[in-house]
């Protein structure tokens, strides 16, 4: 697509306005690392994000409940997802704000991360990545993404993420991102219902701020701002 072309095309799509977009408003959360976009994403982006953790890989550390897990071979299919394609999202976690993860080079929706509710009702941190993105240093920029999503965007001067006791990757992705561990429940249960056991991480700043996208008000007023 010739420059001038690729601008009409920007300003003119649906498409083209999502892919651009550079800053928070009603309808969503934007930010950019690299090669990498995170916004709130469309139900087909979200989709594709949900098929890149349902493989049995991942799901080892994630529990996923059987009917949020998508099988073969509509896996594949939500994997082909073009980003910036598909309806809005229209039935999100009332408890979680969610960014999908897509690399802007390849054209691809390859992870998603998330400032959710802990099981203490606090915030919490946590994403995955599809499998091919999987022990490459990305999941730094994701879980460094979740920390700007809480800090930047949501106001909360404390956010927390777990780790299942023996997942390395995890754990070495969240200490990149710079979180530290910390003491905390000896337990964490997954929504599968499945208990391990847990270490825990977190990160502070002084002065965290809020954008213009959706807030997070179900959230303790102790943890914000």
């Amino acid at each position: 697509m010739l420059p001038a072309t690729k601008g009409i095309f920007d300003r003119l799509t649906r498409r083209g306005r999502l892919m651009t977009k550079r800053t928070c408003d009603r309808q969503g959360h934007v930010l950019r690392s690299g090669r990498f976009l995170f916004r709130t994403p469309t139900a087909w982006e979200y989709a594709a994000a949900v098929a890149g953790g349902s493989d049995p890989a991942a799901q080892r550390w994630l529990g996923w409940q059987r009917d949020s897990i998508v099988a073969e071979p509509a896996r594949a299919d939500a994997l082909r997802v073009v980003p910036g394609t598909g309806p809005d999202w229209a039935s999100p976690d009332p408890q979680s704000v969610d960014l999908v993860m897509i690399d802007v080079e390849a054209n691809r929706c390859v992870g998603l991360v998330s400032v959710h509710t802990g099981e203490d009702g606090g915030p919490e941190t946590g994403g995955y990545l599809a499998p091919s993105y999987r022990g490459r240093g990305h999941g730094r920029v994701l879980f460094a993404a979740g920390l700007t999503l809480a800090h930047d965007h949501l106001g909360l001067a404390r956010v927390r993420a777990g780790a299942e006791v023996g997942n390395i990757a995890s754990a070495r992705s969240l200490a990149a991102a710079g979180l530290v561990r910390v003491a905390g429940p000896p337990t964490y249960r997954l929504p599968d219902g499945r208990v391990t056991e847990a270490w825990w991480f977190q990160h502070d700043v002084p002065r965290p701020a809020q954008c213009g996208g959706p807030q997070a008000t179900w959230f303790p007023v102790s943890s914000v701002l």
